[in-house]
Formats: structure tokens, sequence, C-alpha cells
């Protein structure tokens, strides 16, 4: 699949209904609410083969782009030190903060990300992702279209 291929059909399978995006710039934390992620955001890549070698997309953030965000309503929420938290994975880190902000309890899942999103709030599924996160991999994305439309 092509970079254009997965993300059309990574957006076309997946639950949720908006994403929650982090990111750092200048040592600063900040986060954005996005309906829809900018194209040049997704960058494709590839796993390792010890995980089987399949082509993935991930969340590409140059600075550029942050600055764009920023531009776009980016909210700072502070400094490094919001990511420490208990958590060593960055993104993990991150949403565990943005569901404690919510009100809610955070607790890791594995639940794929075309059978609910990482945080419900109002009735909205939000996918959360910081900067550097994989969306998902080839295998899985031709899974959920498998699952989702019966086809691959």
């Amino acid at each position: 699949m092509t970079l254009n291929e997965m993300i059309r059909n990574y957006e076309a399978t997946q639950a949720a209904m908006a994403y929650i995006i982090g990111f750092t710039l200048n040592k600063r934390v900040y986060r954005i609410v996005m309906d829809k992620l900018l194209n040049e955001m997704f960058e494709l890549s590839r796993e390792s083969t010890s995980h089987g070698g399949h082509a993935k997309i991930k969340l590409h953030m140059t600075n550029a782009i942050r600055v764009k965000l920023i531009e776009m309503g980016a909210e700072e929420i502070g400094g490094l030190e919001v990511l420490d938290n208990g958590r060593k994975n960055k993104g993990e880190a991150f949403e565990k903060y943005e569901t404690e902000r919510a009100g809610q309890v955070w607790e890791k899942d594995r639940i794929p990300y075309y059978i609910d999103g990482d945080l419900t709030v109002d009735g909205i599924k939000y996918q959360i992702k910081f900067e550097g996160a994989s969306f998902t991999n080839e295998k899985v994305i031709a899974a959920a279209m498998e699952w989702k439309f019966g086809k691959a």
C-alpha cells in the first residue's frame, strides 16, 4: 500500500471521531484537538523485522508542522514535567495526562483503533497521539478493512 492508500484506509476504519495530538517545542508541551490531521503529519515507515517488517504510518512532526499547529490554536500545557507522571513512554504519559484531564481513570489497553478510541468525552471518541507515535501498520489496516467492510 502507498502512504495515501494507508491514510485513506486508516481514516475509513478508525472508530475515533477526532484526534488529540501532543507535541513539544522548545521544551514546552502542547496539545491540539483536530477533526482531521494534515496530510503532512503522516509518514510512511517500516517496522523492524522482529515485528514483522510491515509498512506503517507514523505521526510526523517537523518544527514547521509544530509552529503551524500552534498558529492553528494548539494549547501550551506546560513543560516537560507534564509527561513525568510515572509512565516512561511519552505516548502513554500523554494519553494518561489527557484521560485524567478529562476526569477519567487511565488504564493501558490494547483495544484496536478500529474498535474504539483512546478516550470518550461527551460521546466523542478521541484518538490520542504524541509526536513520533505509530498509528498502525498495513497488516492491521487490512484486518480492519476486512472487519469493517468484509474486504481487504
